[in-house]
């Protein structure tokens, strides 16, 4: 597979990419409101900067190795593919919350007291787990 391939999702993010003596850095930039899960990061190979107006800087290391940087590349999608779901999930509640707020307005009392929801499956609630940013 050829490098910009690996890049190719995280590119965006990517400020810069350093050779410290046997190791990689991946310096990318992700909005402040995003968060970096325990089980996304190596703590031992991630290097958290002052947050500014460009955004929240971190620093992923790897061992200039094939296994490595696939690993850490792997780690750095699965931030980012957390991150976006998270603010497509906020979009969809914001759009379904507005929606309902314009069915409260428009409806009758008694209409509303009669509202049910269907749901064909029980979500799985995944558990809470501990942001490190």
């Amino acid at each position: 597979m050829s490098f910009f391939k690996e890049l190719e999702n995280i590119v965006i993010y990517t400020n810069s990419i350093r050779k410290l003596e046997n190791y990689l850095s991946f310096d990318l930039v992700f909005p402040t409101t995003w968060s970096l899960l325990k089980s996304h990061v190596d703590e031992t190979k991630t290097v958290f900067h002052k947050n500014d107006e460009k955004g929240k800087t971190v620093s992923f290391l790897a061992e200039i190795n094939d296994e490595s940087i696939s690993e850490t590349i792997k780690r750095i999608e699965s931030v980012i593919s957390y991150n976006k779901e998270k603010e497509e999930k906020q979009r969809l509640f914001n759009e379904k919350v507005s929606e309902l707020k314009n069915l409260f307005e428009k409806e009758s009392l008694d209409e509303l007291k009669s509202l049910k929801f269907d749901i064909d499956e029980t979500p799985k609630l995944e558990g809470t787990e501990e942001s490190i940013s």
